[in-house]
């Protein structure tokens, strides 16, 4: 689904690698929300949402930072032009001195986008840099190409991404902010963006599927609609994660998986009031960690067995001792069909 642009603004932090002193250089004005933008902003929301690793968290109190409380200002002055340029400048400044000292930390251009999609409308701040590539060009008698270097921007890798939901900002009982999480060797620089952005309570979103999944293996199984039947757990299990992969945004709803595989009926809020864990009505999930739910994957001995739970629960896969069986005419044709032609 594409993304509709509210308002967008861009601005520079500069700073090298090496240095420990830090630059801005700040927009007055918001920038033009044509084609270009509205292809920028997709590539970078879209870039977002294919990362895996994100923490999900409150912002703290406006009194604990500069950031929530800029951005509770922006909210009161109900997202107005000046209000969000204002804000844009003012958070760009306190970002200019949460970086002072940070040697590592590279500067880049800060894109700030208010957009909506799927009827949300979000506050997506994104740290991207420039990169240098190739383009090919024909030579003066067009008889060939050359290539010439060129400069571009890198919406592939985001060096720093966040996003606010401005109605779970306002809500207050939702994580509202989601914030891409960096390999341990950025710890460091991961943290100063954390502590810029004022994030607190944050869990990760491989967390946050494990608390999910661990409540849909004791919630009761599911019974057929048209049938009746009580569904299988193999069954259920492969649903689950066909339902998340097809969720947009990567994002599962909760009200939206009881309507699924419930009716309606509240059983994850129940669940989760009785057995005491918080789990957000909305989160990001990790894709890796849902597919394990249902895929199995083992390796020894040079062989690598892939099945999933409905293949071990309908005997497709057995243990026998020290044997594994696998019942499969059609893998047993392909089998003798792979060895006869390697004669």
């Amino acid at each position: 689904m594409e993304v509709y642009i509210h308002q967008l603004i861009i601005h520079e932090l500069v700073k090298d690698v090496d240095d420990s002193e830090a630059g801005l250089f700040l927009s007055n004005a918001l920038s033009p929300t044509d084609e270009r933008a509205q292809l920028l902003v997709q590539k970078l929301h879209d870039t977002f949402v294919s990362k895996t690793e994100v923490l999900q968290g409150y912002l703290s109190s406006p009194e604990d930072a500069l950031f929530p409380g800029y951005f509770q200002h922006l909210q009161d002055q109900n997202l107005t032009e000046e209000a969000f340029i204002a804000f844009s400048r003012d958070t760009m400044a306190a970002l200019q001195l949460a970086i002072q000292g940070v040697v590592g930390a590279k500067g880049g251009y800060l894109v700030y986008a208010d957009y909506e999609i799927f009827e949300a409308r979000t506050l997506g701040i994104f740290l991207v840099r420039d990169t240098e590539g190739v383009v090919f060009s024909k030579n003066d008698n067009n008889t060939t190409f050359n290539l010439d270097a060129t400069t571009y921007l890198n919406t592939d890798r985001l060096a720093m991404a966040c996003r606010i939901h401005f109605g779970k900002a306002k809500d207050g009982t939702e994580r509202c902010v989601e914030l891409i999480k960096h390999a341990k060797s950025q710890k460091e620089i991961s943290e100063y963006f954390i502590n810029w952005i004022g994030l607190e309570r944050h869990e990760t979103s491989k967390e946050l599927t494990h608390t999910f999944l661990e409540m849909v293996s004791q919630l009761p199984l599911p019974v057929d609609e048209e049938s009746g039947d009580t569904v299988k757990e193999g069954e259920f299990r492969e649903a689950v994660v066909k339902f998340a992969m097809n969720s947009p945004d990567k994002t599962i709803d909760l009200k939206k998986f009881d309507e699924r595989f419930y009716q309606g009926e509240a059983q994850t809020e129940t669940f989760l009031q009785e057995n005491e864990l918080q789990l957000d009505q909305q989160f990001h999930f990790d894709g890796n960690l849902m597919r394990k739910f249902n895929n199995y994957r083992v390796y020894a001995e040079g062989i690598t067995l892939n099945f999933s739970r409905n293949h071990y629960q309908n005997r497709k896969i057995e243990i026998e001792g020290d044997a594994i069986v696998i019942r499969s005419e059609a893998l047993v044709q392909k089998l003798l069909a792979l060895l006869d032609d390697s004669h």
